[in-house]
């Protein structure tokens, strides 16, 4: 039983039709659809849940203020295919699309998503999600990665993809408007205060 596992872990249930995958998901459940397959997640570390909160924060007030998109967690599937339901830790919609905000899921690809790996899934996070967050043409794919104190920063531009880490700097969105972080604050023991940071980025 799922259970009676201890964390960390990460339990795949093949051969799962879309149908039976929304018959058996709820809001409740941590459960992904990808490629076919039911993912069934750990419970998210504290770590992972101060950053999830962090940027949250941070971007839900940013996108509120300026009223230039749509702000959903992890609980909130985005429909690339049949076969293909994940649940990004963090997504951004521009508001221009809002129309694909379903009651349940968003129906296509959002603009903007952030995926905070943890210790179980590393490997799904880089090698299926990130290719499949490609393919569907998200437009910016931030990759939060506390275990190696870095970003990885995937993004379309007129030339064709450019991808980059970053340890430390200012990392601007090219969706979310004028919106930034200073890497170096994911990495702190203690995260700084959501409202320092939204001072120092509203003020540019």
């Amino acid at each position: 039983m799922i259970e009676d596992l201890g964390p960390p872990f990460l339990v795949i249930k093949p051969d799962m039709s879309e149908e039976d995958f929304d018959r058996l998901s709820g809001e409740d459940s941590d459960w992904e659809y990808l490629d076919g397959r039911i993912i069934v997640h750990s419970p998210a570390s504290n770590r992972h849940e101060d950053l999830f909160r962090f940027l949250f924060i941070l971007l839900g007030y940013h996108l509120g203020r300026n009223g230039s998109g749509f702000l959903r967690g992890s609980r909130y599937p985005m429909r690339l295919d049949p076969q293909w339901s994940p649940e990004p830790d963090l997504l951004v919609v521009r508001s221009e699309r809002k129309g694909l905000l379903g009651r349940q899921r968003l129906e296509g690809p959002a603009d903007l998503v952030v995926e905070i790996v943890s210790d179980h899934d590393a490997h799904l996070v880089y090698k299926e999600k990130l290719p499949r967050y490609r393919e569907a043409g998200i437009q910016e794919i931030w990759i939060v990665d506390p275990l190696r104190s870095e970003v990885l920063v995937d993004r379309q531009d007129p030339r064709g993809r450019e991808c980059r880490t970053m340890p430390s700097g200012r990392l601007e969105s090219t969706v979310a408007g004028s919106f930034w972080i200073d890497v170096d604050w994911l990495w702190q023991e203690e995260l700084p205060p959501p409202h320092e940071c939204i001072a120092r980025i509203q003020g540019g």
